[in-house]
């Protein structure tokens, strides 16, 4: 049984509705639907308005400083006594003028917090900490732009052709692949199958209908695969597609070990 896409769980992490089929196969894969759980937690923490921080004991600040062997000149907890916990929010508004982002959302919420590192070491709040606030910015501002582009913003590519991949002897796993146009003209393959036992490595190819003329697309890492197609190769002389078990002897041709085949059809 091939599982969902990648790109399938991150659509309906993010709220896409989904087709029948992704459900039905959610509904009995706990893989996938654990995976989905997953990005589902991510996608909510994301979204979510995070309360301010409770500010760490002086403990923490006790073990870094001895991890990092520092200075008795720096032993004293650095957000000791602090009125908020240590956690203002250093800004500039748009125009510049230094304006001052609280914790409670005051001045400026939903626009970009400019963290200035060198004067927090200045004022004794540890760097280390300071970068990872930044960090979890970043990371949480980034889910964010991605997921909209996912969502809509950037143009689904064209489905040109299909294919179900079937077992061949000795192998049981199964697959799909298509053909992709991206908004650019860009040709991509998408490969999926169910996990094979290998001896070597997994090769994707395109093949003739008489078998006997083909080409190599590249190897295939896991059990999805993207590959972007030459512009000058033509899928409707070449509509096999081939997925091969490929000792590592150093032979490029393929190895006459087939796990999965199927036609691309329109």
């Amino acid at each position: 049984m091939a599982h969902l896409s990648e790109e399938s769980l991150v659509l309906l992490a993010l709220g896409e509705s989904g087709d029948l089929q992704a459900h039905e196969h959610l509904a009995a894969c706990p893989e996938c639907a654990t995976e989905l759980e997953a990005l589902g937690h991510v996608v909510r923490v994301a979204r979510a308005d995070p309360p301010a921080p409770a500010a760490p004991g002086p403990e923490v600040w006790a073990a870094i400083h001895a991890e990092l062997g520092l200075s008795d000149a720096v032993a004293a907890d650095p957000l000791a006594g602090s009125g908020d916990g240590g956690r203002e929010h250093d800004g500039v508004d748009a125009a510049g003028s230094g304006h001052t982002a609280t914790a409670d959302g005051d001045g400026g919420r939903g626009g970009a917090t400019v963290v200035d590192l060198a004067d927090r070491r200045r004022r004794g709040v540890p760097y280390p900490l300071a970068a990872a606030a930044a960090a979890a910015a970043l990371l949480v501002g980034g889910l964010s732009v991605w997921g909209a582009q996912r969502l809509g913003l950037e143009p689904d590519p064209t489905v040109l052709a299909t294919a179900e991949l079937e077992p061949l002897a000795g192998y049981t796993a199964r697959g799909s692949a298509e053909v992709d146009e991206l908004p650019d003209g860009t040709r991509q393959l998408v490969v999926r199958t169910d996990p094979a036992d290998v001896d070597g490595f997994k090769e994707v190819w395109l093949l003739a209908p008489d078998a006997q003329r083909m080409v190599s697309l590249g190897v295939m890492a896991g059990d999805e695969a993207v590959f972007v197609l030459p512009a000058n190769l033509d899928v409707g002389e070449f509509p096999i597609v081939d997925v091969s078990n490929e000792p590592i002897d150093g032979d490029p041709t393929h190895s006459g070990d087939s796990i999965v085949r199927g036609a691309l059809e329109a």
